[in-house]
């Protein structure tokens, strides 16, 4: 943690938040200041589906924000570099908790293609008060962390969440992430709420879920595909199976950097 700890991120809305009962945080990351494709794939499905979008997009300054996201944003901010996806989330969190208090929170990263279908059934029917779509024992039982729903979001549940969520620093380093938020987010949560995932898989029989297991996850209702699997966990993706669902999606077919 001391290694990669640092501020937490200039951010500055561009597009306030207003009282909403639920929300989807769309964390965009765009250090070139422009959108993927794929980017705007997830945004156009989750606009298509009727969804409040509020993105946090990552840039180097706030004037590289791409224009474009202003056209699918109900609500939108800018966010500097540092900091991964757990800095964008509590940025959300926090806003929400202050400027719509009670809604639920979808939180979705941009490492990820789809949905592929409609996620709205999945948080409408969360069985618990922070609901994984995946979760897994490595390192320890945790959520998955590219996407998960938050119930009832306060200032006080917030503030519960505040040893992942960290309140006015952030960390830098994919390791620092991984061990001091993604796989504690959980364990720290379960002290306040009811915390699930609607598939698990044991560390001891599979690493990974969505990286060693993606269609059989897609076949039973998963609305999602690993960017990775077409860029450094190719090697899971035998016979280019992972571009061939995404171009029967009609997604467009892209190798993220």
């Amino acid at each position: 943690m001391l290694k990669g700890m640092g501020p937490k991120p200039s951010f500055f809305p561009l597009k306030p938040v207003v009282p909403r009962a639920d929300w989807t945080v769309y964390f965009v990351y765009a250090p070139d200041g422009l959108l993927t494709p794929a980017h705007c794939f997830t945004l156009s499905r989750l606009r298509d589906l009727g969804m409040n979008l509020f993105v946090v997009c990552a840039t180097r300054t706030v004037g590289e924000v791409p224009e474009a996201l202003a056209a699918y944003a109900d609500a939108l901010y800018w966010k500097a570099l540092r900091g991964f996806d757990f800095s964008a989330y509590a940025l959300a969190l926090n806003v929400i908790a202050r400027q719509s208090p009670h809604a639920r929170v979808l939180l979705l990263n941009d490492s990820v293609f789809g949905p592929f279908v409609d996620v709205r059934h999945r948080i409408d029917g969360a069985p618990w008060d922070l609901t994984g779509f995946t979760a897994s024992s490595r390192i320890e039982n945790h959520v998955q962390s590219y996407s998960f729903v938050i119930k009832d979001v306060t200032r006080a549940r917030v503030r519960s969440l505040w040893p992942v969520f960290f309140p006015r620093i952030s960390l830098n380093t994919h390791v620092a992430v991984t061990l001091c938020q993604e796989t504690r987010l959980a364990r720290v949560a379960a002290r306040s709420m009811s915390v699930g995932a609607y598939w698990y898989a044991d560390a001891g029989k599979m690493s990974d879920p969505v990286l060693v297991r993606p269609f059989e996850l897609l076949d039973a209702g998963f609305p999602f595909l690993k960017k990775s699997l077409v860029g450094k966990h190719s090697r899971f993706n035998p016979e280019n199976a992972a571009e061939a669902y995404l171009a029967m999606q009609r997604h467009p077919l892209e190798r993220p950097l």
